[in-house]
């Protein structure tokens, strides 16, 4: 699943290509939208709100959320007034937002302007609403680590809410904070000491903790490939199974960790917490580096 800088990434890409345009059409390939059109609607930009893109259109925004799959292409037009053929099937199209060409303030198309389209493949969510909706639709979602918003006591004391919980799950829990996902998991984690099963209570600087997570998605938003540690060895311990630590060289282990613990491990035995809410994301570590606090 997309983390949070590949989102903001998207958002990004599409701000740049569709704001200050005119919507030409639109059509949303899901049941609940297929009916909703658009055209004639001037298109404001869109923003990144965790993992969800919010793309605003007239008075309604366009909210998706790319889930594992997801990607959104922008395609421009030809000399020859065609669109650039599209990089997936049609079958896979759930969004498609044509835009015209963009205008001078005498309402004149800009020179070198062209039409250009969007389309959003394999959205895990795709909902049409009123803006005015946004707020409560998304009111679940804790502090935006990549946000203007973003408050980091905020996610401190959501997270420190439930001071039996592992730490690993929370992280991944985007009521707590929205943007992180198993990689940054993985890599916050590893850079401050603590082993993902470790509950909330016992870390000592749970803020650090949070700063980390933060720094690495903040120093990764404008790159084209996220790096950790190096350019050539890019992360420090996500991926790594049975490779050794770069700091300290022992075998980096991953096992399935939920609320419930570490259940049906696919490399190591685990510890259990209890909790039976959430569901296994594979989770990594060095046991050499990170301690587990109780």
């Amino acid at each position: 699943m997309p983390e949070g800088d590949t989102v903001w990434r998207q958002a990004r890409s599409l701000h740049r290509a569709l704001a200050h345009r005119i919507a030409h059409t639109t059509d949303f390939r899901v049941p609940s939208s297929a009916g909703i059109n658009l055209s004639g609607q001037p298109i404001h930009g869109a923003l990144a709100r965790g993992k969800n893109i919010l793309l605003r259109i007239g008075d309604t925004t366009v909210h998706s959320h790319l889930k594992m799959e997801g990607i959104w292409h922008i395609y421009g037009t030809g000399l020859d007034g065609r669109s650039d053929p599209w990089k997936r099937p049609a079958t896979a199209a759930r969004a498609i937002i044509q835009a015209n060409a963009r205008l001078n303030p005498d309402g004149a198309p800009l020179e070198g302007s062209r039409p250009i389209t969007a389309v959003g493949f394999n959205l895990g969510v795709l909902e049409v609403f009123p803006t005015s909706q946004e707020q409560s639709r998304l009111s679940h979602l804790g502090p935006d680590i990549l946000g203007p918003d973003w408050s980091l006591s905020q996610a401190v004391a959501r997270l420190s809410s439930q001071p039996d919980r592992a730490i690993g799950p929370a992280l991944l829990d985007q009521r707590n904070l929205a943007g992180i996902g198993t990689i940054y998991r993985a890599e916050t984690l590893f850079l401050a000491g603590i082993d993902p099963s470790t509950p909330i209570g016992a870390i000592p600087d749970l803020a650090g903790l949070v700063s980390i997570a933060h720094l690495l998605l903040d120093a990764n938003r404008a790159r084209p490939h996220r790096v950790t540690r190096t350019t050539t060895e890019p992360l420090w311990c996500y991926g790594r199974v049975g490779r050794p630590c770069y700091r300290c060289g022992a075998t980096i282990v991953g096992e399935d960790l939920s609320d419930t613990g570490v259940g049906a491990s696919r490399y190591t035995p685990g510890h259990l917490i209890a909790r039976p809410e959430d569901i296994d994301r594979l989770s990594y570590r060095c046991p050499g580096c990170q301690i587990l606090l109780s």
